[in-house]
């Protein structure tokens, strides 16, 4: 989506249906996801994305786009939050409802497995680093080479100052401008 995401979803807010067509395109992969680890008796898993899609209208309408948190991590908590309410409505039995019916305890099955992957946690940091490698790209090569010398390969300004052959102060300024460079580009693309 070339467009940025807040001011498809101020389009949409003001009764667009392009800009709102977009975003449940772009958002539509995430509802099949969510509606292929569902299962209820009697429902398909159309039912389950056309559940997940009116809950992107849903969060489009919700969404404050003046607070810091991303619009993706809060449409993928609408989507799940709107499916899984479908399923503690249409519970009737255990057996009726996969994963994600509850023990004799009251606790969701899925929540008694072990796992550390988090879906919401991997695609903010994929979505992180996707900004951070375009702001990083408007940088010139010194400026590159400075970020990736001190922050990725932890290596010490005074170590660098030898290497390049200036100053130890020469090096705390460059790393400052670079730093400051790529700080400007960060909050152009709306990083922070």
């Amino acid at each position: 989506m070339s467009e940025d995401i807040n001011e498809m979803i101020l389009k949409a807010k003001k009764g667009d249906k392009i800009a709102t067509q977009k975003i449940i395109e772009k958002y539509t992969p995430f509802a099949i996801k969510t509606a292929r680890s569902v299962y209820i008796k009697g429902y398909d898993i159309e039912d389950f994305i056309a559940v997940g899609q009116a809950a992107v209208i849903k969060a489009i309408n919700i969404y404050d786009t003046h607070k810091s948190s991303a619009f993706t991590t809060y449409v993928f908590n609408t989507i799940k939050t709107e499916v899984y309410q479908v399923l503690r409505k249409n519970k009737k039995e255990a057996s009726c409802c996969s994963l994600h019916s509850l023990n004799k305890d009251g606790f969701e099955f899925i929540n008694t497995l072990v796992s550390d992957f988090n879906i919401e946690e991997d695609s903010i940091k994929r979505e992180e680093k996707t900004i951070l490698r375009a702001a990083l790209k408007k940088l010139n090569e010194e400026e590159k080479e400075i970020i990736y010398w001190y922050f990725y390969h932890n290596r010490t300004l005074k170590d660098y100052g030898k290497f390049k052959g200036i100053s130890y102060r020469s090096a705390i300024e460059r790393k400052k401008k670079a730093v400051a460079k790529l700080k400007k580009y960060l909050k152009k693309l709306k990083f922070f």
